[in-house]
């Protein structure tokens, strides 16, 4: 099981599962709430939270409009 912290603007979740870290980032952002504000890329790392700015190689980063769009959000 892999331990994924995943973070997008306002949006930070630590999601424990068996899941691809693409597929986890899309059962997380059904956790976001009205009040969240949502950043162009998805970040996705094992080994705490990152950003634009701390990125490293080994982070997975995915476009937060694709993720969106396969879970049926309109943006």
């Amino acid at each position: 099981m892999s331990k994924y912290y995943i973070s997008t603007g306002t949006l930070e979740l630590i999601y424990s599962t068996d899941q691809e870290p693409y597929d986890a980032c899309r059962t997380v952002i059904h956790e976001m709430n009205q009040y969240d504000e949502l950043d162009e890329f998805m970040y996705c790392d094992e080994r705490g939270m990152k950003n634009y700015l701390t990125a490293t190689p080994q982070t997975m980063v995915f476009i937060t409009r694709d993720i969106l769009a396969k879970e049926g959000y309109q943006t």
